[in-house]
């Protein structure tokens, strides 16, 4: 099983997995790494590597992070040039971790479960206002 490491600022990446947990149950293979206030650079790659450690059984790990540019995303791009069966992506939403992890129960391939994690994330974006009124006018299904 692909493992997968939960990463952003403050208490985010504990709160997704909580409420991911809530409506999927127990799961597996994942551990969670918070950028705290004083942490460094230095100091978050050392614990994402060691959390990266503890997830791969061998299929390799997805870091899900919060935002592109941040520390914990600088952090993880610099582990995924050392390790070619680490990908990360960032912009985690509820959306994107339910399909990431429904995903994971029915693949053990890397790449297409990172490239389920962006289309989710993508897909998981809705004007909400705009949705309404093409259902209302017949062009839309809400599922």
């Amino acid at each position: 099983m692909i493992g997968i490491v939960l990463a952003a600022h403050g208490p985010l990446p504990a709160a997704l997995l909580t409420s991911t947990g809530m409506i999927l149950g127990e799961l597996p293979q994942v551990s969670t790494l918070s950028l705290m206030p004083g942490d460094s650079l230095e100091d978050l790659v050392d614990r994402m590597r060691a959390a990266i450690n503890e997830v791969n059984t061998g299929d390799g790990v997805l870091i899900l992070l919060d935002m592109f540019g941040g520390t914990p995303a600088n952090a993880a791009a610099l582990l995924t040039q050392q390790n070619a069966n680490v990908q990360a992506v960032t912009g985690s939403s509820l959306p994107m971790l339910l399909e990431t992890f429904m995903a994971r129960m029915s693949t053990n391939e890397l790449q297409e479960l990172t490239d389920t994690a962006v289309t989710a994330g993508r897909t998981g974006v809705v004007n909400i206002v705009q949705a309404f009124k093409q259902f209302k006018q017949g062009q839309v299904e809400l599922t």
